[in-house]
C-alpha cells in the first residue's frame, strides 16, 4: 500500500476545514519549538489513522524487532534492571511503563532542555510527552517489542502503542494510562475510540498505574473528550533505535523555545480547542 499521501505534511491535504488548520498549526509549532531535531523529524514520518490506512496500521508486525543486541548497552542495562522481576510480556511492558512514568520525579524544572538521546532522557529525568513516548518505544524495542509513537494532534499530546500478547496496546507513559476490556486484554487507540465508555469502566488495578501528578478523573475527561475522541487526528509514528543516524539529538532550551514560539503555540492551542467541540 502506498501510504505517502497519508504521511507527514501531506496529511494536511487529506484533512479539511478546522482539522486541516490545526494540523498545519501543529506542524508549524513543532518545527518552531524543536527545529531540525528528532522530535520534529519524527513528525515527517507519522501516518494518519483513517479508513484507508486502518488495516495497514493495525496489522500484526511481520518482521522481527530491529534492535541489535549491544548497540545501546546503557539502555539494555536499564531494561534488564527494570524488568528483572517480570514473568511475562505484560509484566515487562508495565514495568517499563512505571519506570518511564516516574522519571519526572528527577526534574527540577529550572534548566530544562528539549532533545537528547534516550540515555540523556533517563539521566535528566524526562517527563514531557514528546520524549517519554519516544523513550517508552525505545526501551520496549530493547526488550523485544514493536512499538510506535501516537500523536493526538488536536489535543497536543503524544503517547505510544506497544505490540504484545498478539495485539497493539495503547500506553501513555507520561500519565501511566492504559485500558483493558472485560477479558483483561489491553486495548489499542482504535479500540478505545470505538468504545470510549471503557475509559470510565476500568478495574482498580489499572487505575493504580496512573501518575499521581494529575487526578485520574482529569485524565479520564481529557481522554474521553480529546485524546481518544473519535474525531481526533491520530497519527502513528514509527521509531527505532536502529535509525539513530537519521535523526538529530541536539539540545534546546525550553525557556527559549517558549519565547520564540509563543504566537504559533497559542494559535495551535486555540485551533485545537475548537476542533473537537462536540
Amino acid at each position: 500500500m502506498d501510504i505517502s499521501q497519508y504521511t507527514g505534511i501531506r496529511i494536511a491535504d487529506v484533512l479539511s476545514g478546522r482539522f486541516r488548520d490545526v494540523y498545519k498549526a501543529c506542524w508549524d509549532y513543532m518545527h518552531c519549538a524543536f527545529g531540525e531535531n528528532v522530535e520534529f523529524e519524527r513528525v515527517s514520518r507519522q501516518i494518519l489513522l483513517c479508513r484507508e490506512t486502518e488495516a495497514y496500521l493495525y496489522q500484526e508486525p511481520d518482521q522481527p524487532v530491529r534492535y541489535v543486541f549491544r548497540s545501546r548497552p546503557v539502555l539494555e542495562q536499564v531494561v534488564g534492571e527494570v524488568t528483572a522481576k517480570a514473568c511475562n510480556d505484560r509484566e515487562r511492558v508495565l514495568a517499563i511503563l512505571r519506570f518511564v512514568r516516574d522519571l519526572y520525579l528527577k526534574v527540577d524544572g529550572e534548566d530544562y532542555f528539549y532533545g537528547g538521546t534516550e540515555e540523556d532522557l533517563i539521566k535528566k529525568g524526562e517527563w514531557f510527552c514528546e520524549r517519554v513516548s519516544r523513550l517508552m518505544v525505545a526501551l520496549c524495542e530493547v526488550a523485544g517489542y514493536h512499538g510506535r509513537i501516537v500523536f493526538h494532534v488536536t489535543a497536543g499530546h503524544l503517547t505510544s502503542e506497544i505490540f504484545f500478547d498478539g495485539r497493539w496496546a495503547y500506553i501513555d507513559p507520561r500519565c501511566g494510562l492504559f485500558y483493558v476490556n472485560d477479558a483483561n486484554q489491553f486495548l489499542s487507540v482504535r479500540d478505545v475510540m470505538q468504545n470510549r465508555e471503557v475509559i470510565y469502566q476500568q478495574p482498580k488495578w489499572v487505575e493504580a498505574y496512573h501518575s499521581p501528578y494529575w487526578s485520574y478523573a482529569f485524565r479520564q475527561h481529557r481522554n474521553y473528550h480529546f485524546c481518544l475522541n473519535p474525531s481526533e487526528i491520530q497519527c502513528y509514528g514509527p521509531y527505532s533505535l536502529m535509525d539513530y543516524d537519521q535523526y538529530h539529538f541536539n539540545w534546546r532550551s525550553r525557556r527559549k523555545a517558549l519565547i520564540d514560539c509563543e504566537t504559533i503555540h497559542n494559535k495551535y492551542v486555540e485551533l485545537g480547542k475548537m476542533a473537537l467541540i462536540e
